[in-house]
């Protein structure tokens, strides 16, 4: 049902631009009206996408501020397990914080061990988060390394275009709901190798 309502818009507009073009035929004006009637529904769409790239080379991508080194563990909100432990040899890991406590897996004698509701002990955590929502022009999923004194030593962003007047009033009546309609290209698209990347280029152990 999404899709004919997309269809009718789309043929409605086509029809009235006919229209319109038709009453200007034999003018001076018709192709400035062709113009406009091309630019409508296009011009912020095109604009949006130029300014994209403008924001993936001013704010995306990985930026790192400092590296850290000799690095035993830290806290990640995005893992919640022993991974960082196991593929990479760092001591210890640990989740995000509930209550002022954490879940710390740690390596002793060999062997991974899971300690719950532990005082956290990371000098260094690794977080997420998106900033604006379905109803913004502009999109920024962010990983973060700071510490908890708020120092933040790198940032991973990936920022994507939700699209132009036009395209995000289609969306609306779509199958598959809003969504965006362009990416930072000079950014990694899965979120897991962002995320794994940054870590391993300012925490070293």
């Amino acid at each position: 049902m999404g899709g004919l309502a997309v269809l009718f818009f789309v043929a409605l507009y086509l029809v009235v631009a006919f229209k319109v073009i038709g009453k200007f035929k034999a003018s001076r004006y018709k192709w400035p009206i062709v113009a406009l009637i091309v630019l409508i529904p296009s011009g912020d769409a095109v604009v949006g996408r130029l300014y994209l790239k403008h924001l993936c080379a001013e704010e995306g991508g990985l930026k790192v501020y400092r590296v850290v080194e000799h690095v035993q563990g830290f806290m990640d909100d995005g893992s919640h397990s022993d991974y960082w432990i196991k593929e990479h040899d760092y001591q210890f890991s640990e989740d995000r914080l509930t209550n002022g406590m954490t879940t710390r897996y740690s390596k002793k004698n060999g062997q991974i061990v899971q300690e719950n509701s532990v005082v956290p002990q990371s000098l260094y955590r690794v977080s997420s988060k998106h900033i604006g929502n379905t109803k913004n022009i502009y999109l920024r999923s962010q990983f973060v390394v700071d510490t908890p004194q708020g120092e933040v030593l790198a940032t991973d962003t990936q920022i994507a275009f939700n699209g132009g007047w036009a395209e995000r009033f289609l969306a609306q009546f779509s199958d598959a709901g809003g969504g965006t309609v362009a990416w930072c290209n000079n950014t990694e698209l899965d979120p897991v190798i962002r995320h794994r990347r940054m870590v391993s280029s300012v925490l070293k152990h």
